[in-house]
């Protein structure tokens, strides 16, 4: 029975967030805050018979509903796999994003590869973007050798600096790119715990001899018949895998 309900609520939900696109005033946001509380009620229903998956679902919808009133000049729902790709990829601010992967099934670390290397000319924004994604995903490694290889491809495909058309950002001259993509993907080096990871992407980025060389030296105080878990004291008195 609960089921049923659910889905019920869910339907309703739709049906309010379909009525307020076809109004001819889309201030009035009505029927959109009756969407939000049909979802909530449905991921609360969802809860209680412990359909996690759906649960985060409805939440996650529901959440993309307020995105919608709180910015209605961009469109956030009913969106193509296409469209809402490239939503995502768009998104400057780590809770957007991920309400927006969460909402229509992109939370998958090679839909976040993309998001992450269109940051990549924002340094001021990327590190407080992957900062925020650490607290809640991991950094897959599969996910930061992509990065590597889009890293590597760009600059060698950029090595004069004669093309800007796909860098031209409000952040600083063109002429600056290298710097700002450089800067961004250390950020990214610096949140690998792995030091053997760590070496793979410099190493496959190219151009960061300096963070190899210190991780190569920290690798060298390990014994050779250390255990795959290998901690150091970090800040605090905490200890942080080193692999």
């Amino acid at each position: 029975m609960k089921h049923e309900t659910a889905a019920l609520l869910e339907s309703r939900a739709w049906q309010s967030s379909e009525q307020w696109f076809h109004r001819y005033d889309k201030d009035q946001n009505e029927d959109l805050l009756e969407s939000m509380r049909y979802f909530i009620e449905a991921a609360e229903v969802h809860s209680s018979i412990d359909a996690g998956n759906k649960t985060r679902g409805a939440c996650a919808h529901a959440s993309l509903v307020s995105l919608q009133i709180r910015m209605p000049d961009c469109k956030w729902l009913n969106l193509s796999e296409t469209n809402a790709r490239r939503l995502l990829v768009e998104q400057s601010y780590f809770q957007e994003a991920l309400i927006v992967a969460e909402a229509y099934g992109l939370n998958q670390p090679s839909e976040w590869a993309l998001v992450l290397w269109n940051q990549m000319l924002k340094p001021e924004l990327i590190e407080e973007f992957v900062a925020e994604f650490v607290a809640v995903l991991p950094l897959q490694p599969s996910m930061l050798v992509e990065l590597a290889r889009f890293y590597r491809a760009e600059v060698a495909a950029r090595g004069d600096q004669s093309q800007f058309s796909v860098w031209l950002t409000g952040g600083g001259l063109p002429a600056e790119w290298a710097k700002y993509l450089g800067r961004s993907f250390r950020c990214l080096l610096k949140r690998t715990r792995d030091l053997r990871l760590r070496v793979q992407l410099a190493t496959i980025a190219t151009g960061f001899n300096d963070i190899i060389d210190t991780c190569m030296n920290a690798l060298d105080k390990v014994p050779d018949n250390a255990a795959p878990l290998v901690l150091r004291k970090g800040h605090g008195g905490a200890y942080l895998p080193l692999m």
